[in-house]
This record gives structure tokens, C-alpha cells and sequence, in this order.
């Protein structure tokens, strides 16, 4: 191995941070996990995003016994990077504690999730996670950003099925909503026998909106199980998120173009009961043909790593770094 000729890409989530270290030939020599990434405006955001992106950082080039300065080229997509903000400085200074490489690319992590699940081909990711966004781009780099506005205002994502949740349960404990095991999810997720009981907890100072987003696996469940008040929860998000998926394509590409959409993030574990009226709701832009992500976010990270360089993304390279990915990131 020469000096400097290491990828590193991170991929820095509100669940976890993941980072993977290849050689430049595509072989990955390394894989890492730090905290989640946050917003940098949020309670001592930068030492959080320090500790998330270095975290990862140091866990992958540890687990291939590799030091720093043999990275050629980093590339990062960020949840709290937004497009062209203020943070990217600050990246780029928690990165050179590390590691100096000679091309460093940092952006929004709805690009990496499109590069990993494309391999940088034309495209849409419908990225839903906390938060939902469609990102989509085309055969000469023109962009469309659809939803992506934030927890208050992103539909589809964990925390707007968690806060529907909320409202069927509490609805149905007034009697002014249908019956649904919905309300005893909430009791026991948030630890109240009576629903009322719901409004210190939430409303208190120190709450979180991640506590409401934990709820959608249950309410998920609950749906693949017969609960109609939940399978209207759910398939509700699924007709929305392909809806964002739709406004990506409208603002991007010709009537009728075929456009592959990759549903990514870590609501669309919750299957078919989702995925169903996802790809009915594409049939409102004809041509959008739904696809499983070859690769994920991370791996997409790596592939702009080598774009950096100037390194062309050939079927081979590409093949190697499924044949060396590690299982857990799959």
C-alpha cells in the first residue's frame, strides 16, 4: 500500500454515525460507528457532531489498523450539513483533527443516500428516517429537492407516524376516535395509565422529539398485525413519501422519462405495508419505476470519495466493494 491512497466516507445519521475506509482500489479495509450526527445550532452541537464524525472516524481506520494520513480523499454526507451552510467550515475542522486529505467533500446526507443507492446513475432517493426528503438528479448533474423541511413540516417520516400515533390515541381514550392498541403502546412507551397524564411529559422543557419517533416501529407492528387505525397510520406515510418521490420528478424530468426511485432510510424496514402504496402513489408520474438501493448511504459517501480524485466508477471498482462491504453494513 502506497501513502495516500485511502477513500474514507462517512455517512452521519440522527441514529448513528458510519464510516468505512477502502483502499482506492475498491477493497474496503475498515468500518466504524460513532454517536448520531446532529444539528449544530441544537445544545452543544458542535462537540456532538465532534464527537459523531471523529468517533467513526478513528473506529474505522482503528479496525484496519490505519492511521489518518494515508487518506487521500474524504467525502461526508451529513444530516446536520445542510447544503451550502455554515457548517461545512466546521466539519472541515473536526476532520483535520484527524486526518488532512488532499480533497475533502462534505454535503447533505440525502446525497450520499442517492449515490449509494444509484452508484451515481440519474435518479430519486426517497430518504425517510426522522425526517423525510426526495432528492433527485439527472444525466447532466441538474438537482430537485422535494419535502425536506423539517420535523414540523416532513410527512412520511418516524416522527409524523409517531405524532399520528399520538393523536389516534388519544382520540380513541376520548371516545371521539375509533378503538386501537395504539393507546397502549403510548401508555407504556411513555409510562402513564392515563393518556391526560401524556401532557407534563411532552410539553416539559427537556423533551425530545426523537421519543415520538421511537414510537413508529410499535405503531408499524400494529399495522402489519390487523389494527386498522394504525394500517391507515402507516399506509398514509407510505402514499406520502411516494408523493415526495412524485414532486422530485415533476421538478426534474420530461412527462413519461423513466426515473428509477430507490426508497432508503429506516422507515421502509417496515415493508409492504408501506412499499404497497409507495409505488401506487408513483403511478402518478408515469414512468417512476421503484428500486431496492444497491448500496447504502455510506457506500455512497465512498463512491464520491473516488469521484474526488477523479477516479472513474467502474462496474469492477463497484463489484469489490460489495465483495469486501462488511455484513452489518449491508
Amino acid at each position: 500500500m502506497t501513502a495516500r491512497d485511502l477513500l474514507l466516507g462517512i455517512d452521519g445519521g440522527q441514529t448513528t454515525t458510519k464510516a468505512l475506509v477502502a483502499h482506492r482500489n475498491g477493497t474496503i479495509l475498515g468500518a466504524g460507528v460513532g454517536p448520531a450526527c446532529d444539528h449544530f445550532h441544537g445544545p452543544d452541537g458542535y462537540e456532538r457532531n465532534r464527537a459523531a464524525i471523529q468517533g467513526a472516524i478513528t473506529s474505522a481506520l482503528g479496525s484496519a489498523s490505519i492511521r489518518g494520513n494515508g487518506v487521500a480523499s474524504i467525502a461526508l454526507g451529513l444530516t446536520s450539513a445542510p447544503r451550502g451552510g455554515t457548517q461545512n467550515p466546521l466539519v472541515r475542522r473536526i476532520v483535520a483533527e484527524v486526518c488532512e486529505p488532499d480533497v475533502f467533500w462534505v454535503d447533505a446526507d440525502f446525497v450520499t443516500n442517492l449515490l449509494g443507492a444509484s452508484t451515481g446513475q440519474p435518479g430519486i432517493a426517497v430518504v425517510a428516517g426522522g425526517g423525510s426528503v426526495a432528492y433527485g438528479r439527472d444525466a447532466t448533474g441538474n438537482e430537485a429537492i422535494c419535502g425536506g423541511l423539517g420535523y414540523l413540516l416532513d410527512t412520511g417520516s418516524a416522527w409524523n407516524i409517531g405524532l399520528a400515533g399520538l393523536r389516534a390515541a388519544t382520540q380513541a381514550g376520548d371516545l371521539r376516535g375509533p378503538e386501537t392498541a395504539i393507546v397502549d403502546v403510548v401508555r407504556n412507551h411513555f409510562g402513564v395509565s392515563n393518556l391526560r397524564d401524556l401532557v407534563p411529559v411532552i410539553y416539559d422543557a427537556a423533551f425530545t422529539r426523537d421519543r415520538i419517533a421511537a414510537l413508529a416501529p410499535a405503531i408499524v407492528a400494529l399495522a402489519q398485525s390487523g389494527d386498522e387505525p394504525a394500517r391507515c397510520i402507516a399506509t398514509g406515510a407510505g402514499r406520502d413519501l411516494g408523493l415526495l418521490a412524485v414532486g422530485a420528478a415533476r421538478q426534474l424530468f420530461p412527462d413519461g422519462a423513466a426515473v428509477d426511485v430507490y426508497p432508503t432510510g429506516g422507515v421502509f424496514r417496515a415493508g409492504e405495508i408501506l412499499l404497497e402504496p409507495f409505488r401506487e402513489a408513483l403511478v402518478q408520474r408515469p414512468g417512476l419505476a421503484m428500486r431496492p438501493p444497491r448500496f447504502p448511504p455510506v457506500v455512497g459517501a465512498v463512491i464520491q470519495a473516488r469521484r474526488g480524485l477523479g477516479d472513474p466508477v467502474v462496474d469492477a471498482w463497484l463489484d469489490r466493494i460489495a465483495a469486501t462491504l462488511p455484513a452489518q453494513f449491508r
